[in-house]
């Protein structure tokens, strides 16, 4: 009897993976010890010409609402997957202009010691080469953990509201693409 119930519960939540760019992302991954899904794919263009990155955002439970991806509680993550070879400098100025044009100075404020603990921390990459999986999560029980390649980069940065700023980056009033703020929230 277990092993049938073990069985249906094996197939019920079968193992799948959205594809964007030949870049294949799971559909459901734990975080922070909770399961969170895509909510969906999009790509990063630079000039709308070359293609930098595939991003996936992961949340409890689905939405199409900016607002509700940002605010909503609960472990999240937001995935990169490097399409081009981006030098940490690049990536940290691209992501400080997408920080600035959608957080007020008040926000900004508020977060600016753990914005600075983070770029100093991609800064020492150095590189993220073609391929390199980038991970931006938050858990509720500590803060934004920083991945590359599959390694953890210093400790949780304290404090929810710096990832609703850096969600903020891509879902924001201002996106440096608003297709790829679309395309997140699953259009």
């Amino acid at each position: 009897m277990v092993f049938r119930v073990l069985l249906l519960f094996a197939f019920a939540v079968p193992l799948r993976a959205a594809e964007l760019e030949g870049i294949q992302l799971e559909d459901r991954v734990l975080v922070d010890g909770q399961e969170v899904q895509l909510n969906g794919m999009a790509l990063r263009t630079r000039f709308a010409v070359f293609n930098v990155y595939v991003a996936g955002l992961y949340l409890p439970q689905k939405t199409s609402s900016a607002q509700a991806a940002i605010e909503g509680g609960g472990a999240k993550r937001m995935a990169l997957v490097m399409l081009r070879d981006v030098s940490a400098e690049q990536f940290s100025e691209a992501f400080d202009v997408a920080l600035n044009n959608n957080n007020s100075e008040a926000q900004l404020a508020e977060v600016r010691a753990q914005k600075d603990e983070l770029f100093a921390r991609i800064r020492t990459i150095g590189e993220a080469a073609t391929g390199t999986v980038i991970l931006l999560d938050y858990l509720p029980s500590a803060g934004t953990m920083l991945l590359v390649g599959g390694t953890a980069r210093g400790a949780p940065i304290p404090g929810e509201e710096f990832y609703r700023a850096i969600l903020r980056s891509w879902l924001g009033e201002k996106p440096s693409q608003e297709d790829m703020k679309k395309a997140l929230l699953g259009g």
